[in-house]
């Protein structure tokens, strides 16, 4: 192209153009100007590419040919406050952090029973409770353990009108008024405690606010058989109870819950019941919210969880989940930086975490549970002989002891419950030494009628103790009349050994015992041994033969807690337990 034929369009000017044409070794040629553009945004590009490559170096920054996604499953009460936190960079520059609400229960059947697919490398429950629930389901390499990473007190929510008949504001309501005599006729809701730690709790507090009393035994029954009356599948169902969630005739004025739940629902504010928690003592288990990488997990993915723990173990994340209304793992509480009206409904004082029950003791703490939700057909047989006018240290004679105790037992029952009394000495009636007072029944249709015989029952005199043929004939009454789905005992209380001559032997005894015996049907004989005349080896032989037990009462005392005690240990009966 010659020079006349030149473009007329604007462009460079002709030194500046003559200069780049020179750079360029197009020796004079003139330049077009869309390669000058060009030529400028390759620059511009390389520029770029260098400076961020240049910062990447600078910074460390990780080049992330296979991204990291790290699942976690968290308890429905703390799921919201960690998904917060797993912002990005939560669990390194590589990893994103996806939080899910899972219940716990729920979950804890999963990870025994896993479905085919991913499940999640981090668990976080409300509680330790979980992971050892998840192991006796079949997790068995599951941890035992976790760390915490905030923790919250079971209390007791109390309404403003029940808590200020107990005191409050004046003072704080103590579970022992509760629990205890000022408190026993107030409902109280509790979770299953088969399926929420938060019940468990509740549990736990009862026997410590019980334990100290000369009457601890039927104490905790009583204090049981009325929580029985209001249990919920869960905690979160006890705020339905409510009256602004239309609970009407249904409502209740105390539930036991977590004091994070009763801070949430206070902050609600609005048309919502304002709750005040009343505390444990020091033996109540807390929430934990243990943090658990769970077994299989890939180690890109435990690098990434544990970041994420260190995430949120930090001061920042601590006043995150404090605000979300939880403490901290020892048990720091959430600061408040506005009193509100709510802040005298809480404790702000630290409550150390108490760790739940190991696995032998949480088999106790739910059997003892069991045992007074469960109806019972019972066959109680009452000794009459002579020795049972024996006076004890009080006074009181071992048979009135008994009697005594054996109206309240009644007392505590279900109405379900078929109960039955006999009493034997020899001689009774003819050649028999045993009498039918009240044919074994519902105690709806007869409850009034057994505690008034039990109150009337006199002892014989001149009579002796015909053991042997009382325990055969009373085992082949209740065999006769065993019934499914409940806890089928025969309950023998004596104050001495068989003393009729015309008896069948223990031998014989022993051997028609074992011949009547049923794993699939369990029946065991409950002896209960008053006094210094039993013969207790005598009696273990005797029970042995049926998978029963002997109770020695070595006091007066002692008569009461051994009848709660024994329903208690026969609350769960094989095959579905093992004794």
């Amino acid at each position: 192209m010659s020079e006349s034929a030149a473009p007329t369009a604007p462009g460079p000017e002709p030194a500046r153009s003559a200069t780049l044409a020179r750079r360029l070794n197009w020796r004079g040629r003139p330049v077009p100007p869309a390669v000058v553009w060009l030529s400028a945004a390759l620059v511009l590009v390389l520029v770029a590419w260098a400076s961020v490559t240049w910062i990447n170096a600078a910074l460390g920054a990780e080049k992330c040919d296979d991204p990291v996604v790290l699942e976690v499953a968290a308890a429905p009460a703390i799921a919201p406050a960690l998904g917060e936190l797993a912002g990005s960079g939560a669990a390194g520059s590589c990893a994103e952090v996806r939080v899910s609400a899972r219940d716990s229960a729920g979950y804890a059947e999963i990870l025994a029973n896993p479905p085919p697919g991913t499940l999640p490398q981090v668990w976080v429950p409300e509680s330790t409770f979980w992971l050892g629930r998840a192991q006796a389901r079949g997790a068995f390499t599951l941890p035992a353990s976790g760390t915490s990473i905030a923790t919250t007190p079971v209390v007791v929510a109390l309404t403003e009108p029940a808590a200020r008949n107990l005191g409050w504001p004046q003072r704080p309501v103590p579970w022992s008024d509760l629990l205890g005599t000022q408190g026993a006729t107030l409902p109280i809701g509790i979770p299953d405690p088969a399926a929420d730690p938060v019940g468990v709790a509740g549990l736990v507090g009862v026997q410590a606010a019980t334990a100290k009393r000369p009457d601890a035994g039927p104490a905790e029954s009583l204090v049981l058989r009325r929580l029985t009356q209001y249990v919920v599948p869960r905690a979160a169902d006890l705020y339905l109870k409510l009256p602004e969630a239309g609970g009407g005739a249904g409502s209740l004025p105390a539930f036991f819950t977590s004091e994070q739940a009763l801070l949430r629902h206070n902050a609600r504010g609005g048309a919502a019941t304002s709750l005040v928690a009343s505390y444990p003592g020091e033996t109540v288990p807390t929430l934990d919210f243990p943090y658990v990488v769970l077994p299989g997990t890939q180690k890109a993915e435990v690098t990434a969880a544990t970041t994420f723990l260190d995430r949120l173990l930090r001061p920042d994340a601590r006043d995150q989940l404090q605000k979300a209304g939880f403490r901290d793992p020892d048990g720091t509480p959430p600061t408040t930086k506005d009193p509100s009206p709510s802040a005298s409904r809480v404790s702000t004082e630290p409550i150390a975490p108490v760790a739940m029950p190991t696995e032998d003791e949480l088999v106790q703490v739910l059997s003892r549970w069991t045992g007074v939700q469960l109806s019972a057909r019972i066959l109680a047989v009452i000794d009459v002989s002579g020795s049972m006018n024996e006076r004890t240290p009080n006074g009181q004679t071992r048979l009135s002891l008994m009697m005594q105790a054996g109206q309240e037992g009644v007392g505590l029952l279900l109405d379900a419950t078929e109960l039955g009394i006999w009493v034997f000495s020899t001689r009774m009636e003819g050649d028999r030494d045993y009498q039918v007072l009240v044919p074994t029944g519902p105690l709806s249709d007869q409850r009034s009628r057994i505690i008034g015989t039990l109150g009337g029952i006199k002892a014989k005199s001149d009579g002796d103790t015909g053991l042997y043929d009382t325990t055969l004939a009373a085992y082949q009454e209740a065999r006769r009349t065993w019934m499914p789905g409940r806890i089928n005992i025969v309950l023998i209380a004596t104050d001495g050994k068989n003393d009729d001559d015309n008896s069948i032997g223990r031998a014989q005894l022993i051997g028609e015992l074992q011949k009547l015996a049923d794993p699939r049907r369990p029946l065991p004989i409950l002896f209960m041994g008053l006094g210094d005349g039993i013969d207790v080896n005598e009696l273990n032989e005797i029970s042995r033969a049926v998978d029963g037990r002997v109770y020695v009462a070595q006091q007066p005392g002692d008569i009461r807690a051994i009848f709660f005690s024994a329903l208690s240990d026969f609350g769960c009966q094989p095959p579905s337990c093992r004794k």
